[in-house]
């Protein structure tokens, strides 16, 4: 590691949106330093290896591999440091194992999926397509412009002065669920259950707490971009922006545990690993939890009145346990698809 004294960035966490933001600042010329308090980068996309088998940390069900238009997301942002990665595309999203015998795939192939789910719900056809070709018309926005934060109010006005028109589709969007859209065409309860379903596997939460926005992005582009497995495993992303960084002349130190983040007169100037070690930056980026960042890293008198205002409007969400198995492939079936959702219980 180089001796700077200052550099132009800190970012603190190697996870995906921290590497991204270091490898796209490395690019265009700043001097960048990443610390990861871990041995690897990724974070919840890294990975761990147990007798002959690699595990995914945390997801595996990866967006942002495709070929055009704009929300393909890793393939720019490796594209940015001249480094690239082979993927192999799902020719499924998710196999459905639901109560009921609702047994379903949702297929690359958007019309191949809208048939599937029709033959469970004849009576619901034209509901179906219009719900879902409703997420299109979001996703069709969204893949007009940019995409950066939809928080960012100086992105926000840029791009409706680039994009008008799609961010005119979108504002009617804005204050709208995935729920409040469904029962616009859908009546069958249990086919409402099932698109609670399709946004828990992401979202965590069911369609009437999800905003249409984002599920028009995650139900649209896996059949446009689509879902597509980096060979060697999901760990391989992070491996190649850190590769990408380190070539475009940025740094990444391992097992730097920050401690807190150094402030002069309000402003962020530094950072404090808990083994005393300081490093200085003209900014500081956090790519940890917000919680860690204005808890732990920052004295509590300097949280931000905004911050202070958004934790008191939202609650963590309940955590949740991973396992890892490791299976022979000649134990499976030809055929098995990579991702399943088993549920026995609508009311579990």
């Amino acid at each position: 590691m180089s001796n700077q004294s200052v550099f132009d960035t800190i970012v603190i966490g190697s996870g995906i949106g921290g590497l991204v933001t270091a490898t796209q600042l490395a690019a265009k010329g700043a001097s960048v330093l990443v610390l990861e308090s871990y041995i690897i980068p990724g974070g919840s996309s890294g990975y761990f290896e147990r007798e002959g088998y690699r595990f995914d940390v945390g997801a595996s069900m990866i967006f942002g591999f495709g070929t055009e238009g704009t929300t393909n997301l890793l393939t720019r942002a490796l594209e940015a440091v001249n480094v690239s990665l082979e993927t192999i595309p799902d020719p499924v999203q998710i196999h459905y194992h639901l109560p009921g015998d609702l047994e379903l795939k949702v297929h690359r192939e958007y019309e191949n999926f809208l048939q599937e789910l029709t033959a469970h719900f004849p009576d619901q056809r034209q509901g179906i397509r219009k719900f879902y070709d409703e997420c299109w018309k979001v996703f069709n926005c969204l893949n007009a412009m940019d995409l950066l934060s939809l928080e960012e109010l100086g992105y926000l006005t840029r791009v409706f002065f680039q994009h008008p028109l799609a961010c005119l589709g979108l504002v009617k969007y804005l204050p709208q669920n995935v729920g409040d859209i469904a029962r616009k065409y859908i009546s069958d309860l249990k086919l409402l259950k099932f698109i609670d379903m399709e946004c828990y596997c992401w979202s965590v939460v069911p369609a009437d707490k999800t905003p249409m926005i984002n599920a028009g992005m995650v139900f649209s582009d896996r059949h446009y971009g689509g879902i597509n497995y980096p060979v060697g495993g999901v760990g391989k992303i992070a491996q190649k922006l850190v590769e990408g960084l380190e070539k475009a002349g940025g740094q990444i130190l391992y097992k730097a545990r920050v401690g807190k983040i150094l402030l002069e007169k309000g402003k962020a100037v530094g950072v404090q690993l808990v083994n005393g070690k300081e490093y200085r930056a003209k900014r500081i980026v956090s790519n940890a939890t917000r919680w860690d960042t204005f808890e732990k890293f920052l004295p509590a008198d300097q949280m931000p009145a905004a911050e202070r205002k958004w934790q008191q409007r939202y609650q963590k969400s309940p955590g949740f346990l991973s396992l890892h198995l490791g299976v022979k492939a000649d134990v499976l079936p030809p055929g098995t698809e990579c991702h399943h959702i088993v549920l026995e219980d609508w009311g579990k």
